[in-house]
């Protein structure tokens, strides 16, 4: 195969970068920050001038299988029944090298869509998080066939590292302690297998890029903004005594977080008269069997901005898992202060005390929250301070122009290692 042009310019077949995109789900409407990571990343490269395929598993009932939108084409499989991913998971999870991450989306449906895919030209192949770990070997066998194809990973944190953490940080059953241990073993093994074998792989933080590694190879790709902006927002004593934990609680290490703060939190909070409102979608269970005063869960809401104008604090209280923080973004362009735990908003170019407030322990951060909620002028410093330092740093057009130029640079490099291959001049 002979390697594509990527002049942004041309139109014609066989000289743009043709690349197909791996990811867990259909990541349009996104309603998690992995989500939106991806969503993001892979329509700003698309903006690029790359001809993109993303192939993913449909989230929505109503998506057409195949459909072109912005540019990109998209092919979906449909979802496997949650009954039976879990039931396939419960029986082999101990007896498969995949970790469960991986393992829930290596479905028939998909399988069958890949292979068709397969049978076409691709100058790049992006595996879009280790949940897509299962289809390197499919691509390996593929790159055997095509020695000028790339291959890509987008890493969207440390996962073996992560899970490792929430293995020992689990104090439940000993049985799934155990379980938790040996996946995040397999996790660390096949994401050091991928990283290894990879053309080029991006990470999100540049602490997940020193812990893998291989810098030669590897792109720092922080995400973007893409949400709306506040102008400007002043923060008084009529502002309610609210504080607000946003975002997503499905995967157990924000479980495991969000259960062990407002333990310490909720009863501080009622004492000072302080309201907690969680607002995005956690497991039913936080709403059936919890017996909170202060704490609030609303669910998962369309339009937060009216809630975001309505908090003094916007809390980051994240001791188990790693990677960025995307609600650190929806605070700081709302112009939200933000209160963290200690080394839970990496990624960020802000200072601790000047920008945000940070904390040691889960209960140094609630009576922080407690002792700093009525210093409006503290607040309004804390917004206005992080929010220049941030404005001009989280542009996604950048982030994938800097993708693509990675890209552009390890087909060349390709080309130059593959003996069969003539390279051309890609612009």
């Amino acid at each position: 195969m002979v390697p594509a042009s990527v002049d942004d310019s041309a139109d014609t077949r066989g000289n743009r970068l043709r690349c197909l995109w791996l990811t867990r789900l259909d990541p349009r409407s996104p309603d998690a920050g992995d989500l939106t990571y991806s969503f993001h990343l892979l329509t700003s490269l698309s903006r690029t001038g790359v001809r993109l395929t993303v192939l993913a598993v449909a989230r929505t009932a109503g998506r057409p299988r195949s459909t072109t939108e912005d540019g990109v084409d998209w092919v979906l499989a449909p979802a496997a029944d949650h009954a039976e991913v879990r039931g396939r998971l419960a029986v082999r999870g101990l007896f498969t090298y995949l970790p469960n991450v991986t393992a829930r989306f290596k479905t028939h449906a998909l399988e069958c869509e890949l292979k068709v895919q397969l049978e076409s030209e691709w100058d790049a192949i992006v595996v879009d998080h280790l949940g897509m770990g299962w289809a390197w070997p499919w691509l390996e066998a593929y790159r055997r066939r095509n020695p000028a194809v790339i291959a890509v990973f987008i890493a969207h944190q440390c996962e073996g590292h992560v899970r490792r953490g929430v293995a020992q940080s689990f104090r439940g059953n000993p049985l799934r302690k155990f379980g938790l241990h040996v996946d995040a073993l397999k996790a660390d093994r096949l994401e050091r297998e991928i990283v290894r074998k990879s053309t080029l792989f991006t990470s999100i933080t540049a602490e997940d890029r020193d812990h893998f590694g291989n810098l030669a190879k590897s792109v720092l790709l922080s995400p973007g903004y893409a949400g709306l902006r506040q102008s400007s927002r002043e923060i008084t004593a009529k502002t309610p005594r609210r504080a607000i934990i946003f975002g997503s609680a499905l995967w157990l290490a924000k479980q495991m977080n969000l259960e062990e703060f407002i333990a310490i939190a909720d009863e501080l909070f009622w004492r000072q008269q302080i309201e907690l409102w969680v607002v995005g979608k956690v497991p039913e269970r936080f709403r059936v069997e919890s017996h909170h005063s202060a704490t609030r869960f609303l669910g998962f809401v369309d339009n937060p901005l009216p809630i975001f104008g309505s908090v003094r604090i916007g809390i980051v209280a994240e001791r188990t898992g790693g990677g960025f923080k995307l609600k650190s973004l929806d605070y700081i362009f709302n112009r939200v202060p933000i209160a963290a735990l200690k080394n839970s908003i990496a990624g960020l170019p802000l200072t601790p005390e000047l920008d945000y407030l940070s904390f040691g322990s889960f209960r140094e951060l609630a009576q922080g929250i407690a002792a700093a909620i009525d210093d409006v002028d503290k607040l309004n410093m804390l917004q206005k301070a992080a929010y220049a330092k941030c404005t001009a740093a989280f542009d996604w057009s950048e982030r994938g122009h800097l993708l693509h130029k990675a890209m552009q640079e390890a087909v060349r490099r390709q080309c130059a290692t593959t003996a069969s291959i003539l390279p051309r001049d890609l612009g």
